[in-house]
């Protein structure tokens, strides 16, 4: 039907869309600063025309509905570096962490330290029998001991903050599951009238680029503004309207094991497959990255321990023991020193030692021990209660599961030399050191209450003779600062430039790929936006369009208005 009836609906009708547009605009320009909002547009079609006696006749616009500007593609691209991204962040935030702790290019550096600590011991060998001398040896080994001490806590400490990371991100995996779930449910039901639920998918598709940042996910989408979301590995985290969460414990190894709770009670470990987001840089910070370098310090430190102790152990000082006990302990005294929980067990071998004793400061008389690996600690007691030269001056026992041994006249005192089976250092017999890590390195607590037993000289084999000048262990001992005593052939400081450099490396290389990927993510950011993002210059351009249509319809309805009255007038 056409006519001016015609006319004021065609008007009418340009009025609802030029004013919807303008709705639409001004809802575009209030959210320019909305995360995740996608900017919407008003589709405009034709009325489906009118036969008329001059062909199909016009009867101008309606609406086809509000799309929402949304690149599907560019869209999971981004949530895909950007999950790589999140975990690389993590990643370099704890190298970071541990490279600060590691700084040699700061005074006090663990290189400084061990080079002072080894001075000491050269200062010492210039006046053996100074006390200046051995108080400032003192001092630098407790401050290498104290060096190693704060890193071991300070990577114990960092390890702890991580794990307790880990549950915060696990909630948040979960609440933001549980979100896209329900806004699924909440657009299938909105949808069902054949509508776009443009809002909620925005907010759907917010959750999901957080989620992104947080575990390593794909999404799926199935019809109907049903959305899946899996795991890296396939397991589902959203399933429709279902949402599957995850959780964790420690296991008996210290480890984070990551679960995914499906239905029904079931339960599966996932750690080895996380990839991607926050949580897998967490994981791999705590179980990784910080267990290689707590490992490399304690290699370091014990490598230093048995360097310093198995020479420290054939040497005299300015006196000898009335009585000494071993500082480390076996599990039993019948079970085989290389087996018997020793720190240093696995470094005992077939040799010998001696024991020396004086009566009244002169030499009273001497014996050689035999060793091997398998002997028990009942057998060395046994071994040295029995020696001829030695059982009637000295008494050995079993305290606490460590070796005692005692001189059995007040006038006697007895000293070691010649140990080329590493037991002294071993059990712990007139060492420098205690501990077996960097965490507990400490200086012997007999050496810190005596430093005149501080072993800079050697006692002569044959003879027995120490003089009370004599600097030979001392100078042996400064020489381990350049001597190759780590598994690998490396000297103490080799082996600590290569554990700063290793780590140094792989910061950098961390922080590379971080940067790479952050530039990625903002190359797509863009690409995004460019679809996606409001532009303040476009909808007010499209305002003044949709105002002057509007302005433009209203006139229709006046023409429209103004033929009815002059056909009234007709009629008169």
């Amino acid at each position: 039907m056409s006519g001016i009836t015609a006319i004021l609906d065609i008007a009418a009708r340009s009025l609802l869309a030029a004013q919807l547009g303008v709705e639409v605009s001004s809802n575009n320009v209030s959210n320019v600063n909305t995360p995740g909002y996608c900017r919407q547009r008003v589709l405009l079609e034709t009325t489906y025309p009118v036969v008329s006696d001059f062909g199909p006749l016009g009867r101008g616009v309606q609406v086809g509905g509000i799309e929402r500007a949304f690149d599907p593609f560019i869209t999971a691209r981004l949530d895909e570096k950007t999950c790589t991204l999140s975990e690389l962040k993590a990643r370099l935030e704890v190298l970071e962490r541990l490279a600060s702790l590691f700084n040699e290019t700061q005074n006090q550096g663990m290189n400084d330290i061990l080079s002072s600590f080894w001075g000491a011991w050269g200062d010492l060998a210039d006046n053996p029998a100074g006390s200046g001398e051995r108080q400032a040896l003192l001092q630098q080994a407790v401050n290498l001991c104290q060096a190693f001490n704060l890193r071991a806590d300070q990577l114990s400490r960092e390890r702890l903050a991580l794990t307790q990371q880990i549950r915060p991100v696990l909630t948040q995996i979960n609440d933001l599951s549980a979100r896209i779930a329900g806004l699924t449910q909440e657009i299938t039901e909105t949808e069902a009238n054949g509508k776009t639920a443009n809002d909620l998918r925005d907010q759907r598709q917010l959750a999901i680029h957080q989620l992104s940042q947080l575990v390593g996910v794909r999404c799926y989408t199935v019809g109907d503004g049903v959305v899946n979301v899996t795991l890296n590995n396939g397991l589902p985290l959203v399933q429709g309207i279902m949402a599957f969460e995850l959780d964790f414990h420690i296991t008996p190894a210290d480890t984070v094991a990551v679960l995914w709770k499906g239905p029904g009670g079931v339960e599966e470990n996932i750690t080895g497959e996380l990839s991607g987001g926050k949580l897998a840089g967490l994981v791999q910070g705590r179980d990784q990255i910080i267990p290689r370098y707590q490992e490399m310090l304690d290699n370091l430190a014990r490598d230093m321990i048995f360097a310093v102790n198995a020479r420290h152990s054939q040497g005299v000082g300015l006196r000898f023991f009335s009585d000494a006990t071993g500082a480390y302990a076996v599990n039993g005294a019948a079970d085989p020193l290389n087996a018997a929980g020793l720190p240093f067990g696995d470094r005992i071998t077939t040799g010998s030692f001696q024991i020396h004793v004086d009566r009244d400061g002169a030499h009273l008389a001497s014996g050689t021990i035999n060793v091997t690996p398998t002997m028990t600690l009942n057998d060395l007691v046994n071994a040295i209660n029995t020696h001829a030269a030695i059982g009637p001056y000295v008494t050995a026992s079993i305290d606490g599961n460590r070796l005692k041994i005692d001189a059995n006249l007040a006038s006697d005192s007895f000293a070691f030399a010649q140990d080329t089976s590493n037991l002294l250092a071993s059990l712990g017999v007139n060492t420098f050191f205690t501990g077996d890590k960097a965490y507990t390195l400490a200086v012997n607590p007999w050496v810190s209450e005596s430093p005149d037993l501080i072993a800079a000289g050697l006692i002569d084999p044959l003879t027995g003779a120490h003089a009370v000048g004599d600097n030979r262990n001392a100078l042996l001992l400064a020489d381990l600062e350049d001597a190759a005593v780590t598994a690998d052939g490396r000297t103490i400081g080799q082996a600590l430039l290569q554990m700063v450099t290793d780590l140094g490396l792989q910061t950098e290389q961390t922080g590379r790929n971080r940067q790479f990927f952050q530039d990625l993510v903002e190359q797509l950011t863009r690409l995004r936006d460019s679809v996606s993002a409001v532009s303040l210059d476009e909808e007010m351009t499209n305002l003044i369009k949709f105002q002057r249509a509007y302005q433009a319809a209203a006139r229709l309805v006046t023409v429209a208005e103004e033929m009815y009255r002059t056909l009234l007038t007709l009629k008169q």
